[in-house]
């Protein structure tokens, strides 16, 4: 019997199109879920590369910090999305995971991934979607830093759960000092 977390993931695989279910069975057996409290992280020696997490439960942040010691926010996962890690050799700063909420990720490791599209054709082309959702997410928060700070707090609200995020992580995202952002919400 799979886990209720495991089953959200094969759901949310099912969306996508078919899978089979020897697949699936297969699957199960390459996936660790971890279970993580609010305001704990994984640092960035702690995060395996190349890993495909999906977030069950909760929601993540996305963040380093840089040379002036200013944090960067990269991004938000909530449930039934996925993380993609990057390699930390093709980007500048090595990101850390931290965890808004009470968390439960799914993670399935690159040499897992590696045996999996290797017997199922079903799981590279799941790879490719996952590959075409990260790029999308990528594109649209690239949109939205374009936007004047007011405009893409708007954005920022109708396409993330802005209510369950702190006002500050939110303003590192965008780009704008958190005192920007209240000037903001104060106007409207």
């Amino acid at each position: 019997m799979e886990s209720p977390a495991t089953e959200v993931l094969f759901d949310k695989l099912r969306e996508f199109g078919r899978v089979p279910d020897e697949m699936l069975v297969e699957l199960s057996e390459h996936i660790q879920i971890e279970t993580f409290k609010k305001d704990s992280e994984i640092g960035p020696k702690n995060i395996r590369q190349n890993v495909i997490y999906f977030v069950a439960a909760g929601i993540v942040k996305g963040n380093y910090f840089n040379q002036f010691g200013k944090e960067v926010v990269t991004g938000f996962w909530w449930e039934n999305m996925f993380i993609i890690t990057k390699d930390h050799g093709t980007i500048a700063e090595p990101e850390h995971l931290t965890f808004i909420e009470d968390t439960i990720l799914l993670s399935l490791s690159a040499t897992s991934i590696d045996v999996l599209t290797t017997k199922y054709s079903e799981a590279s082309r799941l790879s490719n979607k996952l590959n075409a959702i990260e790029r999308r997410r990528l594109r649209q928060r690239a949109e939205i830093l374009l936007l004047p700070a007011a405009d893409a707090y708007k954005a920022f609200q109708q396409s993330y759960p802005s209510t369950r995020i702190k006002l500050q992580d939110i303003a590192h995202f965008l780009g704008i000092r958190p005192f920007t952002l209240s000037r903001i919400r104060a106007c409207r």
